[in-house]
């Protein structure tokens, strides 16, 4: 079994002032010009003060950490975390305080304590949710084989967050809170799974834990076929790139049912997500160093499983449905070859050039899977292409959609979580890139430019007449060195956030 990590924090929403509160560190937000919120007379003093010293001025996303000593305040030390500029969007406030308070945990955990509460009267209640955020995703830590990393989560880590708020909005935001603890929740299930080393996270533990979530609610159910059962289905792409693989290969449809469903009453909406339980490029080989981190490759499908974990608590009335092909790609002299022509699901042919490119190929057979079942849209997750990390770096994903209210919706959804995602083109000129003289298709493009554009064009080829959407996560899915405060290193769960918000818009759209 997989050990998903536990995050045992306290929130607490409370309508107490701020210096009466008892806890290690006041964390007061504070816009661009140093704007502070009402505070006690002696604590506004010191705050400006070490504010001067430090020459913070609320910039975006920055904090400051320092002691106080104020007459009648409770706390020993106080924080301060940078807005920006008043005029800017909730979305782009939420982020900066989602920077800002993780990296005033980080802070905590140096220090050795383990109390914060955080000012939020007025427009500040609308960041609950960013503060809950950084809360817990800085404080996950993996800990299932490190004696050290359980003895840091042991003395050190967050254990209780003060949510100050006015009285009369306190029940809205114990609300708000329950809510974020839910999908967090959903989160760090995607960041265990994509943490587990692959001898532990083959194909089977993936269906295993499809299963254990459908056995957990009456709301989801699961089926699994194996290898033969996916023969039978057509889905004899995905069945190429698992043969090299002593692993046995599954393919997994989840489905969540909401409520009060009636015919045309909710959307329907499938999400897929890769799953190369360990990506060596097959007989493509991967030189040793690409190689090291190729347990991620399936942490599309890990975002899936996140979101399906906890869909049930929060019930939306939208019918859900999600698609894993999980195997291994490894070399062998079973491996499927360069120079091969496989048959996907829809009846395309694709044309095999380079075996490390199989991501695309399991999705070939997915999408087209999904596209039978008469969905409203399909959205597929995968870390696909190192492309795409090279026109947008680490921690931004790349959004490709034939839909354009889809592409907008799951635009909207990222900028409300703070997850990065920029739309890019599907360009018909490149079309003639990925056509092959011998097949439909090929499964690498002919010009090594616009990789992840390439990539896109041929998981279109698959996606039918439905809306589709593609989101290329190999950036963002997995930190090497922490460029974001409050995921740290090691696997991040994006996407999980990202899809929650987007299927709870896809209710308001359905109503």
């Amino acid at each position: 079994m997989i050990g998903v990590s536990t995050l045992p924090i306290r929130v607490a929403v409370s309508p107490s002032k701020p210096a009466s509160v008892a806890t290690d560190v006041l964390v007061i937000p504070v816009h661009a010009g140093g704007v502070l919120p009402e505070l006690p007379a002696a604590l506004r003093g010191e705050a400006r003060m070490h504010m001067r010293r430090f020459k913070f001025t609320g910039a975006w996303g920055g904090a400051e950490f320092f002691g106080i000593s104020a007459r009648g305040v409770r706390a020993s030390f106080a924080a301060v975390v940078g807005l920006g500029e008043r005029e800017r969007s909730l979305e782009r406030q939420a982020e900066g305080m989602r920077r800002g308070v993780a990296r005033v945990v980080r802070e905590m955990g140096r220090v050795g304590v383990r109390q914060m509460a955080v000012v939020l009267r007025g427009d500040a209640e609308a960041l609950v949710p960013s503060v809950v955020d950084a809360a817990y995703l800085s404080s996950y830590r993996f800990t299932e084989y490190s004696a050290k990393a359980r003895s840091f989560a042991a003395s050190r880590q967050l254990r209780q967050v003060a949510l100050l708020v006015s009285p009369e909005h306190a029940a809205a935001v114990r609300q708000t809170v329950q809510r974020e603890q839910t999908i967090l929740g959903g989160v760090a299930l995607a960041r265990d799974l994509v943490n587990q080393p692959a001898s532990q996270m083959t194909p089977r533990a993936l269906v295993e834990k499809a299963r254990e979530l459908a056995g957990a609610s009456k709301k989801i159910s699961v089926a699994v076929l194996n290898r033969e059962q996916a023969g039978k289905a057509g889905l004899h792409a995905f069945l190429a790139v698992a043969r090299g693989s002593s692993e046995e290969p599954y393919f997994v449809h989840l489905t969540y049912s909401p409520r009060a469903k009636k015919e045309g009453a909710v959307q329907k909406i499938f999400l897929v997500g890769k799953g190369i339980t360990f990506d060596s490029g097959g007989l493509s080989l991967k030189p040793a160093d690409y190689m090291e981190a190729m347990k991620i490759d399936m942490a599309g499908a890990a975002a899936v499983l996140g979101v399906f974990s906890i869909l049930a608590k929060l019930q939306p009335e939208v019918e859900v449905h999600g698609v894993i092909a999980a195997c291994e790609n490894m070399p062998s002299g079973s491996a499927f070859r360069p120079g091969d022509i496989l048959t996907a699901k829809n009846g395309k042919t694709i044309e095999v050039l380079n075996t490390d490119a199989e991501g695309r190929v399991t999705l070939a057979d997915s999408l087209a899977y999904a596209a039978e079942q008469t969905p409203d849209a399909v959205v597929d997750v995968a870390t696909l292409t190192g492309a795409c990390m090279v026109a947008l770096g680490d921690t931004y994903a790349g959004l490709w959609s034939t839909d354009e209210r889809l592409g907008k919706n799951l635009l909207a959804a990222a900028e409300e979580t703070g997850e990065g995602l920029v739309l890019l083109p599907l360009p018909d000129e490149y079309q003639p890139m990925i056509e092959s003289k011998v097949a439909d298709v090929r499964n690498t493009a002919t010009s090594r430019w616009g990789g992840a554009i390439t990539a896109a064009l041929f998981l279109r080829e698959f996606s039918g007449n439905v809306p589709w959407a593609h989101i290329d996560i190999a950036g963002p899915a997995y930190a090497e060195r922490e460029w974001l405060p409050y995921y740290g290193v090691g696997a991040t769960g994006y996407g999980v956030r990202l899809l929650t918000s987007f299927l709870e818009s896809c209710v308001s759209e359905a109503t």
